[in-house]
C-alpha cells in the first residue's frame, strides 16, 4: 500500500550492502546474528516483482546473487550458513555441525524461489531456472512420506524419526508442524502429498491435533510453546512467523471458506486491545492483522505478486487512499462469514487471488457472500465505474497542469477510451511504468469529456436503480 516507502526501505538495505558487503539478515542497524534465513532477499525480490521504483535494481541483483551463491564463513551474522551442503545435497543435513538445519533448508528454498522470480523479472532466465530447481529440490529432499511432514535428514540421506510436536533440534522456535508447509511452491507441496485434497487433509489435522508439545532441544518450556497452547487452535502457532500463511493455503488450494473461517477465528483469538499472542518482530503481528482485516494477504511475497482473497474483511467498506481502492464486504459483521465470489471492477475473479499490478490501477473489490442482494452487486458495479471515471478525471486534471499546450499547427489527439479502465481491461498486462507513478496520456481537454459524461450517466442510473428498489420495498410493506 506504500510503494514509495518500500522503495526507500530497499534502498536503505542496499546501502548496508554497499557499506558492509552483505544484506542484513534482520532489520536492525548493523549485522545482527538473528534467525537463520536471508529474508531480505525475499523483500527485495518482492519490490522487483512489483516494479517498485526508488532503488538501484542492478545493485539489488548483485546483492541477491551474492546471498544465493556465496558464504560469509566467519560467523552466522551474514549470508547462508550451510550453503555448501545445501547446494551439494539439496538440503542441510542434521549431522554436519550446522544448527537448525531443517529451518535453514526451507528458508534457503524460499529465498531461492524469490530470487528466481526476481531474476526472471530482470530477464536473467538461466539464473532463474537454476534457483527455481534448487528451491524445488529443497522441498522434495526434506519431505518425509511416513509422517507427511518435513523430516530430520542425515548426510547419508536417512531420516531420523522424531515426534512431530517436538520443538527445536533442527527447527527454529517451532516443530515440524509449523515448518512443513512453506508457501513458495504449493504445486510441488501438493505433489509431495499426493494431491491437493491430501494436502488440505494434513493441514486440517494440524488445526485439530491437540496443542501438546515436547520441549526438545530447548530443554525447558519457552513462551512460544505456551502461547500456542493458549490459542486453542491445535498445533497452529500464530505467535511466530513460519505459520502466518497456513490459514491462507486452503484458499490457494481451492477452499476459500475454510480460509475465511480460520482467519476470522485468528483475528478474534490472537488479538485484543491488550496485545498480541506473540512477538511483534519487525511489525509482523500487526501487519498480519491489518492485511487480514482488509481481506488481502500475500503468502508468498517475493515469489508472486498475488494477494490471496479467501478471508472476508472485518469492515463492510474500507477505502485505501494510496492504492485508490474501495473494499466492500456486506457480510463483514457476521461471526463466521463465507465467500461466494470476489468481484473486481464488477467482474468475478476466476481464481483465489489478484495481482498487485491490477490493484495498483485502483478500483472496487467486493467480497460477495452467499445470498448477497443483487441490488448491492449492481450498486457496487456502478460505484466501481464511477470510481474509474473519477480516477480518470483526476489524472486528466493533473495532466492539464503538468503538460504544455500543443504547439501551433499541432493536431490534438482524439479521445482515448483507454483512459477509462473498464472491467477486465488490461488484465494481467505488466505496466509500462513504475507502479508508484502514473503514465501521461492524451490531451487534457479532450480526455476530460468521456469521464464527465460517463459519470453523469452513471449517477442517473444509480438514482433509477435506488428508486426502483425503494418502490419495491414500499409495495412489500403495504
Amino acid at each position: 500500500a506504500y510503494p514509495r516507502e518500500l522503495g526507500q526501505l530497499v534502498s536503505g538495505w542496499l546501502a548496508a550492502f554497499k557499506a558492509g558487503g552483505w544484506l542484513p539478515k534482520w532489520a536492525s542497524p548493523g549485522y545482527r546474528d538473528s534467525m537463520v534465513g536471508t529474508f531480505a532477499d525475499v523483500v527485495i525480490a518482492d519490490a522487483i516483482l512489483k516494479n517498485i521504483s526508488g532503488f538501484d535494481k542492478a545493485l539489488a541483483w548483485e546483492a541477491l546473487k551474492k546471498d544465493a551463491h556465496e558464504s560469509y564463513g566467519k560467523d552466522s551474522s551474514r549470508g547462508k550458513v550451510g550453503l555448501s551442503h545445501y547446494v551439494e545435497k539439496g538440503f542441510v543435513p542434521i549431522d554436519v555441525g550446522v544448527s537448525e538445519a531443517c529451518s535453514r533448508t526451507l528458508d534457503f528454498g524460499f529465498a531461492d524461489a524469490a530470487t528466481s522470480a526476481a531474476a526472471a523479472s530482470l530477464g536473467k532466465m538461466a539464473e532463474a531456472e537454476e534457483l527455481k530447481r534448487r528451491s524445488q529440490r529443497a522441498l522434495k529432499a526434506l519431505y518425509e512420506p511416513k509422517s507427511g511432514l518435513m523430516g530430520h535428514r542425515k548426510k547419508n540421506d536417512e531420516f531420523v524419526q522424531e515426534a512431530p510436536d517436538t520443538w527445536g533440534d533442527c527447527y527454529t522456535e517451532g516443530s515440524a508442524w509449523h515448518h512443513s508447509f512453506p508457501p513458495f511452491n504449493v504445486d510441488v507441496l501438493s505433489e509431495l502429498h499426493g494431491g491437493r485434497k491430501p494436502l488440505m487433509d494434513k493441514l486440517h489435522s494440524m488445526f485439530t491435533t491437540p496443542a501438546d508439545f515436547k520441549t526438545g532441544s530447548y530443554k525447558t518450556e519457552i513462551h512460544e510453546m505456551r502461547e500456542m497452547r493458549m490459542l486453542g487452535m491445535g498445533q497452529y502457532a500464530h505467535n511466530n512467523q513460519p505459520t502466518h500463511h497456513l490459514a491462507y493455503l486452503f484458499s490457494m488450494l481451492g477452499d476459500h471458506n475454510t480460509t475465511a473461517k480460520l482467519v476470522r477465528q485468528i483475528l478474534f483469538r490472537a488479538y485484543s486491545p491488550e496485545g498480541f499472542s506473540g512477538d511483534e518482530d519487525n511489525g509482523e503481528m500487526g501487519s498480519w492483522y491489518v492485511l487480514s482485516a482488509l481481506g488481502l494477504y500475500a503468502p508468498a511475497s517475493g515469489v508472486s505478486e498475488d494477494y490471496v482473497l479467501g478471508a472476508v474483511p472485518l469492515f463492510p467498506r474500507v477505502r485505501l487512499h494510496d492504492l485508490d481502492i474501495t473494499i466492500e464486504a456486506p457480510a463483514a459483521s457476521e461471526v463466521s462469514p463465507l465467500v461466494a465470489e470476489v468481484l473486481w471492477q464488477s467482474s468475478a475473479l476466476s481464481g483465489a487471488s489478484i495481482p498487485y499490478s491490477r490493484l495498483r490501477r485502483g478500483g472496487v473489490l467486493r467480497f460477495v457472500a452467499p445470498g448477497d442482494a443483487k441490488l448491492g452487486r449492481i450498486v457496487s458495479g456502478l460505484r466501481g465505474a464511477l470510481h474509474q471515471a473519477a480516477r480518470s478525471m483526476r489524472q486528466s486534471a493533473e495532466h492539464a497542469v503538468a503538460l504544455p499546450p500543443p504547439s501551433a499547427g499541432q493536431r490534438p489527439p482524439s479521445i482515448l477510451l483507454d483512459d477509462v479502465v473498464v472491467p477486465g481491461d488490461r488484465a494481467g498486462e505488466p505496466p509500462p511504468y513504475p507502479l508508484d507513478e502514473e503514465p501521461s496520456t492524451g490531451s487534457p481537454a479532450t480526455s476530460l469529456i468521456f469521464p464527465i459524461v460517463s459519470g453523469l450517466l452513471l449517477l442517473v442510473l444509480c438514482r433509477v436503480c435506488l428508486r426502483k428498489s425503494c418502490a419495491r420495498e414500499v409495495k412489500h410493506v403495504d
